[in-house]
């Protein structure tokens, strides 16, 4: 229970300070605290994540989302990796069709090989309804040969 504690109190820390997000040049800035999982090959749930988003849009359909994730193994939250990362985002009516990066840090836990690794792309499709998103995701890592799939709940501001 006190790993869990710190997890949302750690995720708590990093997204405070996007909460406050101010209109820029006559466009919203938007901000997402997204939940979800991200596998491992298998389809079974290796990471739970938790972390902040956000959007700045670049016109009516593009927007530029930077990110940052915790994510927490084995529902166990003994190994725990930080996870920032910047996505475009192509916004048709309520579905969003993103692209980007991502890089995992390691941060705390046994490192098995599953170490901080180089630059990944993401790929994501969401659909939004009103402020919050859902969105599925892969992340094909290189440094272990993997792929990761993922589901998000963003939760909007």
């Amino acid at each position: 229970m006190k790993r869990l504690f710190l997890f949302l109190l750690a995720a708590g820390i990093l997204g405070s300070g996007t909460l406050y997000a101010q209109p820029a040049g006559g466009s919203r800035i938007g901000v997402l605290v997204n939940l979800g999982f991200m596998t491992r090959e298998a389809f079974y749930v290796q990471w739970l994540t938790i972390g902040p988003e956000i959007v700045i849009p670049l016109g009516t359909r593009l927007s530029i989302n930077p990110e940052v994730a915790i994510w927490g193994t084995n529902f166990g939250y003994r190994t725990y990796y930080v996870v920032p990362g910047a996505l475009i985002n192509l916004r048709v009516g309520r579905l969003t069709v993103g692209a980007g990066v991502v890089r995992r840090f390691l941060i705390s836990g046994p490192a098995r090989g599953d170490t901080s690794e180089s630059v990944a792309l993401k790929l994501q499709l969401g659909y939004r309804s009103g402020p919050s998103r859902i969105a599925v995701m892969v992340i094909p890592f290189t440094d272990p040969d993997f792929v990761s799939f993922g589901l998000a709940f963003g939760f909007g501001f």
